[in-house]
C-alpha cells in the first residue's frame, strides 16, 4: 500500500506543476468540511490497440476523507507543455478532436459514491475507431468529488486527481527523432537558463541535450554522453534519460546532465548516443576546453618571482666574487 500511495503522491506533484486554469490537488479541505479528498492509482497507463478494438482499463479511486464522497470523471486531451521539460498540459479548450485526440474515445463515466477510506475500482472503457490514425493518442480521465450536501450547490472546491493514458494504435507508425541541440555550459536550476559554454575553469558542467519528435508516436530515447580526453581515453559516460521519460509527437524535450568531476585539465570531447524504437540512434558531438588559468595563473606569477629572486640572486653572487677578487 506504502508504494501505490507514494505513486499517487507523484501524479499529484505533476499535475501542481500542469497550467490547466484551474486548482488541481489530491485533497483540499474548505471550512472544515470533508473537503474532495481523493487517491488514484494507476498515475500512467500505456496501451496499445488495433483500430476498431474496445479496451476496458481499471483506476481504482480511494475517498481519503472522513466523509462520504460522490465522484465525478471526466475525459480530456493532453498535450506537450512549452517549457520543454516533459510536463503534460490539459486541453481543457478543445472545440473538437485534433490528430493525437483520445478523449473522445473514452465512454463516459456516471457518478458514483465512495464512502470514507473506501477504495473502488473504476472501469474505463475505449473504443478506438476503425478509421482512428495510427500512432499515439492522449488523454486523461479526472476525478472530481464533492460531499452529497454540496453536490450542484458551487460552494465545493473544484480539485481533481487525474490519469494519463498514452495510447498507440497499430499500423504504419513514423519513428523520427532528431537533436536539436547538444551543448556543453551551465544551468540554473532555479531559472532553468542553461548558458552554452567551450571552455571551463574547473568542473562540474552541464550538458544540454534538446530532441525534437518529428514522428506520430511517442518515444523513450535513453543513451549515454561518453566523455573522452585529448588522447582519446574515456574518463566517464553520462546517462541521458534515465528515467525513461516520454517525448509527445510535435515536441521538443530537453534533458540537462551533469559532469560531476572537478579535477579536470586539457580539451575533451562529448559524443552522445541514444536509441529509440527497437534499433534506431541518435547521435552528435562536442568539444570543450577546461582550463584551471586561475591556478596556472598563480604558478605562472610564482614562477616570475622565482626567476626575478633567481637573477637577482645570481648578480648578487657574481658581484660578490668580483668584490673578493679585487682584494687580492
Amino acid at each position: 500500500m506504502r508504494v501505490w500511495a507514494a505513486r499517487v503522491c507523484a501524479w499529484v506533484c505533476l499535475l501542481a506543476l500542469v497550467p490547466v486554469g484551474s486548482a488541481m490537488a489530491a485533497t483540499s479541505v474548505a471550512n472544515g468540511s470533508p473537503g474532495q479528498g481523493l487517491e488514484i492509482s494507476p498515475p500512467l497507463e500505456e496501451l496499445s490497440a488495433n483500430p476498431g478494438q474496445t479496451l476496458t482499463l481499471n483506476i481504482m479511486v480511494r475517498d481519503v476523507t472522513s466523509g462520504e464522497l460522490i465522484a465525478t470523471a471526466e475525459a480530456d486531451d493532453f498535450g506537450a507543455g512549452s517549457n520543454e521539460l516533459g510536463q503534460p498540459q490539459i486541453l481543457l479548450n478543445e472545440t473538437g478532436a485534433t490528430r493525437y485526440s483520445l478523449k473522445y474515445w473514452i465512454s463516459p463515466v456516471g457518478d458514483f459514491d465512495l464512502q470514507p477510506e473506501q477504495l473502488r475500482s473504476v472501469p474505463i472503457t475505449i473504443k478506438v475507431p476503425l478509421n482512428a490514425e495510427p500512432g499515439g493518442h492522449y488523454g486523461l480521465v479526472r476525478f472530481t468529488a464533492e460531499p452529497p450536501n454540496l453536490k450542484g450547490t458551487g460552494v465545493a472546491l473544484s480539485a481533481s486527481v487525474g490519469s494519463l493514458i498514452l495510447l498507440t494504435v497499430n499500423g504504419n507508425i513514423t519513428h523520427k527523432l532528431s537533436v536539436v541541440q547538444f551543448s556543453v555550459g551551465q544551468n540554473n536550476v532555479k531559472t532553468g537558463v542553461f548558458t552554452d559554454r567551450n571552455f571551463f575553469n574547473n568542473g562540474p558542467m552541464d550538458f544540454l541535450v534538446r530532441i525534437s519528435n518529428s514522428g506520430t508516436v511517442h518515444e523513450q530515447p535513453t543513451g549515454e554522453i561518453a566523455v573522452t580526453d585529448m588522447l582519446g581515453t574515456n574518463i566517464t559516460n553520462v546517462a541521458v534519460n534515465e528515467k525513461m521519460g516520454n517525448i509527445l509527437p510535435a515536441s521538443i524535450r530537453r534533458f540537462v546532465q551533469t559532469l560531476d568531476k572537478k579535477a579536470l585539465f586539457g580539451y575533451f570531447n562529448a559524443k552522445l548516443t541514444m536509441s529509440y524504437a527497437s534499433g534506431k540512434t541518435l547521435t552528435a558531438s562536442l568539444g570543450f576546453w577546461v582550463i584551471p588559468w586561475k591556478l596556472v595563473l598563480i604558478v605562472i606569477v610564482v614562477l616570475v618571482i622565482v626567476f626575478f629572486l633567481l637573477r637577482l640572486a645570481l648578480r648578487k653572487y657574481n658581484e660578490h666574487i668580483i668584490a673578493q677578487a679585487r682584494r687580492r
